[in-house]
């Protein structure tokens, strides 16, 4: 879980919930097929996976990676975060790994209702989102506050900033269990940046 060394936070409180071991990543794609998807480690451990992912060449990435390996991953779908294909109050666990951020402030409203809605009572909800103090923020061609294109993986994509107090503003009627903020610098093309995420984790009452 090299890549998502936050969700191992999450992952204990998942095991040490009541509810059935059973969790819906959002973003589950991942970009080569030698990559090991995030759903794994929870796969690993006996949780009954899915999955969602907006691009269809992510998802056969993943499904490539877990054939090759014997991880059992039936049920990974092409589907918009804007629309979750998943029933009412549906699943134990969700999370957003690094995704929620690449859509304009609105967006991100609704992709938090949406991962809310299927959210069960006594749930938990991972999610990150970018804060202020990150090297990219006022990168790029601004498109509203704290919201930028920027050029990632050779394509313009969405990046938007959020202050420390203004994440739990998505997430209204659900319980904040964990929140922590990491601001690192890593080294990337031998330059050294500086990221910042704000981490959540919420309970559903």
């Amino acid at each position: 879980m090299n890549r998502g060394v936050p969700l191992v936070t999450y992952k204990r409180f998942c095991d040490a919930s009541p509810l059935e071991k059973e969790i819906l990543e959002c973003g589950a794609g991942v970009f080569e097929p030698q990559m090991e998807p995030l759903f794994v480690c929870f796969a690993r451990d006996g949780y009954r996976v899915h999955g969602i992912d907006i691009a269809e060449e992510r998802l056969l990435n993943a499904c490539v990676y877990c054939e090759k390996h014997g991880i059992p991953a039936d049920d990974l779908r092409q589907a918009d975060m804007h629309a979750i294909p998943f029933e009412d109050e549906s699943m134990p666990f969700v999370y957003a790994y690094n995704v929620i951020f690449h859509g304009r402030k609105a967006d991100m409203r609704q992709m938090a209702d949406e991962m809310a809605r299927v959210l069960m009572p006594g749930g938990l909800l991972f999610v990150n989102f970018l804060g202020l103090e990150d090297d990219g923020n006022g990168a790029g061609e601004q498109i509203g506050e704290g919201e930028y294109k920027q050029m990632h993986g050779g394509q313009a994509v969405i990046h938007a900033y959020l202050a420390d107090d203004e994440a739990e503003a998505y997430f209204n009627g659900l319980e904040k269990v964990f929140k922590e903020k990491r601001v690192l610098q890593r080294m990337k093309n031998g330059e050294w940046i500086r990221q910042a995420f704000i981490d959540m984790i919420l309970k559903k009452p």
